[in-house]
């Protein structure tokens, strides 16, 4: 079961509201192929623009966070670590391969991971 709760609050908490613009499109993704996909669809300019508002925040982000015990989070809470999580996503594009997805690659992800099933 996850611990964060899709349909974030569209708020953040004090200190972060410079943030809430991103919360729309990246605080509702839970999996890192929805935020990958993502990534895929943005443009370098809109994923430059996320990173550049987030990067500088990011150890103030920590901080607030670590303010919690490990289990489900506050919902407003759960919008900033989620941005978090995106920012671990879009620095990839920004700072090593300079284009939204793989340039060499297939555009999808073609592994999809699962639990395995009883063998009874």
């Amino acid at each position: 079961m996850s611990t964060i709760e899709r349909g974030v609050s569209p708020s953040l908490p004090a200190g972060f509201e410079a943030l809430e613009m991103f919360l729309e499109e990246w605080g509702d993704l839970e999996t890192e192929d929805e935020r990958y996909q993502l990534r895929r669809r943005k443009s370098l300019e809109d994923l430059k623009l996320f990173y550049d508002a987030v990067t500088p925040r990011l150890e103030d982000v920590f901080r607030h966070l670590d303010q919690f015990e490990y289990g489900p989070l506050p919902r407003a809470e759960q919008g900033l670590f989620r941005l978090a999580l995106g920012l671990a996503e879009v620095a990839q594009a920004v700072e090593v391969i300079g284009h939204p997805s793989v340039p060499t690659t297939s555009a999808q992800h073609t592994i999809q991971i699962s639990r395995p099933r009883s063998l009874k």
